[in-house]
Parts: structure tokens; sequence; C-alpha cells
């Protein structure tokens, strides 16, 4: 079993008097749902993250994690970054949401909030009501995705389809007549689509989708087809001379 340690929020007011009898649930709620997040950002990262216990204790109002040593030299590392940059430039949005959202709660509440863990002696991180950090991640990205799922309505007034995915839920996508109308009709079908569009970085949903073009497919796995292709591909695959450089520049999603 991986050596266990411990990561700690402590906060204060402003006469210091804070005590954990003090801390509303609904903030309790907030600080736990915080540092999931600042430790495993992503949904794919949340579902594969270790046990992580929590206790509240008294010295003004001590939030103390339980977790794996990785994970409190991960939080080490990211808030001793934040103090040594005095920048959130180097966070994804997610994390610099938190912190932006902490600082904003330190300067209405006038708290002081601590950043401390058990393999730091001194405050990895302090956020006061002085304290200024500037969000500058964009909220939203552009970019193409691949959508796969079934169509279950299309048309309208203002042309759209209506895709069921496994994945993000249901979807509207904006169209063109003639992109409904031509071909085959295709409701209550299994399709893939490519699409032009937002995808916010701090939950992952769409957002402005427009319909690039359909993408007939049958979700059954082919092995012969899977070879055949990859022997095509593999030909042009070795012209390319810096395939990692080259699979980065592609701007598309599958979800």
């Amino acid at each position: 079993m991986e050596e266990q340690g411990f990561i700690e929020i402590r906060v204060d007011n402003f006469a210091q008097t804070l005590t954990p009898k003090d801390v509303d649930i609904n903030e309790v709620k907030t600080v736990i749902s915080d540092i999931e997040t600042f430790l495993y950002p992503t949904r794919d990262e949340k579902k594969l993250r270790p046990q992580i216990s929590y206790d509240i204790e008294s010295g003004s109002a001590k939030h103390k994690f339980f977790l794996p040593i990785s994970a409190v030299i991960l939080f080490n590392g990211l808030t001793s970054e934040i103090n040594k940059r005095k920048s959130l430039d180097f966070l994804d949005y997610k994390r610099q949401e938190i912190i932006d959202r902490l600082q904003q709660k330190a300067l209405k509440e006038g708290f002081k909030i601590e950043f401390n863990s058990s393999l730091s002696k001194e405050p990895l991180l302090i956020i006061d009501s002085q304290t200024s950090y500037n969000m500058i991640s964009p909220q939203f990205y552009n970019s193409e995705f691949y959508l796969y799922g079934e169509i279950y309505q299309e048309g309208g007034k203002n042309p759209n389809i209506h895709i069921s995915t496994s994945k993000f839920g249901n979807l509207t996508i904006s169209a063109t007549k003639e992109q409904i109308l031509n071909g085959d009709k295709k409701t209550y079908k299994p399709y893939g689509i490519k699409v032009a569009g937002k995808k916010n970085l701090s939950d992952g949903k769409f957002s402005d989708l427009k319909l690039v073009e359909f993408i007939s497919y049958l979700p059954v796995f082919d092995k012969s087809l899977l070879d055949k292709v990859i022997e095509r591909a593999s030909y042009n695959l070795s012209k390319i001379k810096n395939v990692d450089n080259w699979i980065e520049s592609l701007k598309t999603d599958t979800v």
C-alpha cells in the first residue's frame, strides 16, 4: 500500500475567532469538491482517483484530506508554483477557477486561507484579501468534434438535428436544409457527425454546434476492416517525419 499523507486547507477570519462549528455544511461540501477537482480536474481522473478521507479540526477551521503521498506531492508542487510565480497562467481552467473562487471569498469574507501538507513545515500558499491572481485561460475553446449516437429528430423551422450520445446526452446541432435533405432519412439511425463549435473548459459542455458533415458508420468492431485501414494508412504515415507533432496538430475531439 502506498505511503499516506495529508493536505490541509486552514481557514481563519479577520478576528481569528473561526472554529469548525462556524463552518456551514455547504461550505464543507464546496471545499471537498474543490480539493477533489484541484487534484483530479477531469472526469476520467476522478473515476480513477484513490480513496480520500476527510476531517475538520480546530485551530481556526482546518480542512484535512488524507490520501496517498503521490497526491500530496502533486498538491505541494501546484501550490508552491502558484506562490513562486504569483500567477495562475500555467494552470488549466478548472484549477484557475478554484483559486479565483477562493480569493474572491477571502476578499468578501475577510478570510485568510492557508495551504499546508504533511510534507511542508511552512504554508505552501496563502490567500487573503490582498491576493490578486488573474484568470487568463479562456472558458471556451473553438474546435471541430466528432459525435456518435442516434439521431432522434431532424428538421424544424430553424433547421437542426438532435442526436443522443452516451457520454453527453442529447445535443442539438444547427444545420442547413440541404444537409438534412441530402441522402437517406437519418432519424432513428446510428450516425457519426462532424461538428464545429465551442467546448467549455470547466464542465466539458458544448455550445453553438454546427453540422459539418454526416459520417455513416456501423457501431460494430470489424477487425479485418481495421487491419485494412491500418495497412493503407501505414505508407502515408511513414512519410511523416514527426508523428507526435502531427497528431498534436489535429484540432478535433472524438466524443
